[in-house]
């Protein structure tokens, strides 16, 4: 597994010859592995900022109007951060995987032309993901807690309008998912001779 990982960090630029399933299936959990740390500790520093400041207000004798409204506004920023981390890491995740992808390609004797697809969409979602970030903080800001009903069909509707932007994220995933379990070709083929095992 490491000799996988190590393979493919220092063939980041790398788009010819030929990756086996293992190698590539190797580094592709490690980046996930990554990605979820990452993921999971912006929530807790984020989240933790939250409580921090609800205790704090009250401590402080604050009402619960003002509480939850406070928490609202904290909602706001950690999605704020939470969304530019999720940009971060998609764009190198995306950067991180492109040569590894092709060449997982070329062992299955696909044209490395379907990783550039992959690698447009994805970088499509992100700039998508970019554009939404200043509305979705707005719209966390402007509900309002005293109303549940109305806040649930404020976020169902607004759910529904980014529904086809958050399709548009699978798609790249369901390619790599695809043509990564795509079998390796027998022997030698036209993009190198066939890889070790790693």
């Amino acid at each position: 597994m490491f000799e996988a990982i190590r393979h493919n960090l220092t063939n980041l630029a790398n788009i010819s010859g030929r990756d086996s399933r293992s190698t590539f299936w190797f580094y592709l959990l490690f980046l996930a592995i990554v990605y979820a740390l990452f993921s999971f500790g912006l929530s807790i520093v984020a989240g933790g900022a939250i409580a921090v400041d609800a205790f704090q207000a009250a401590r402080d004798g604050a009402d619960e109007a003002a509480i939850q409204q406070n928490v609202m506004s904290g909602m706001g920023n950690m999605i704020r951060i939470s969304m530019w981390g999720s940009v971060i890491m998609s764009f190198l995740m995306t950067m991180l995987l492109a040569a590894s992808f092709t060449r997982r390609l070329h062992d299955s004797n696909k044209p490395g032309w379907i990783a550039g697809v992959a690698v447009g969409l994805q970088l499509l979602s992100v700039a998508l993901t970019i554009g939404m970030i200043g509305e979705m903080v707005s719209f966390v800001g402007s509900l309002k807690t005293e109303d549940p009903t109305a806040m649930q069909v404020a976020v169902q509707a607004h759910r529904t309008k980014y529904a086809l932007s958050g399709l548009l994220s699978w798609v790249p995933i369901l390619l790599v998912i695809v043509f990564g379990i795509w079998p390796s070709s027998d022997g030698d083929n036209i993009y190198g001779p066939e890889p070790e095992h790693l």
